[in-house]
């Protein structure tokens, strides 16, 4: 298991903002949630379900996050987030790949998450073709 911290090093380009991403991956932003501990376990175990519904996802602790993401992300990815949007701690924001807001949840649902993204038309077309 990898969790990458913001600063660590690997191949893939600098993650500075959540435009790069958008049309390859939702993303999923867990901010200030209660128990990260357990909520990583909790990914962790649905690793496979995660990544069929290609997701990213960013857990923000005050000025660093812990993500899947496999490469760098800049030391100002977690501002430049808190600025976009108003967090309030344990929510949950849901981003779909069009970079568009789907939806925000207080405190951590995966098969909320999952439930809903399985019930978007972009995916709904992955599945067929799958």
């Amino acid at each position: 298991m990898i969790w990458l911290l913001l600063g660590s090093t690997t191949d893939k380009q600098m993650l500075k903002n959540l435009n790069s991403l958008q049309w390859k991956n939702r993303v999923v932003i867990l901010n200030e949630v209660k128990d990260h501990d357990r909520i990583l376990q909790v990914l962790e175990s649905q690793k496979k379900e995660i990544s069929e519904r290609d997701i990213l996802w960013f857990i923000l602790l005050g000025n660093y996050s812990i993500s899947n993401y496999s490469g760098t992300l800049s030391e100002s990815f977690v501002h430049d987030l808190r600025q976009r949007f108003e967090f309030k701690n344990n929510q949950v924001i849901l981003i779909g790949k069009d970079g568009g807001l789907k939806s925000i949840y207080d405190g951590v649902d995966l098969p909320k998450v999952f439930s809903e993204i399985d019930s978007m038309p972009m995916r709904q077309q992955e599945m067929q073709r799958q």
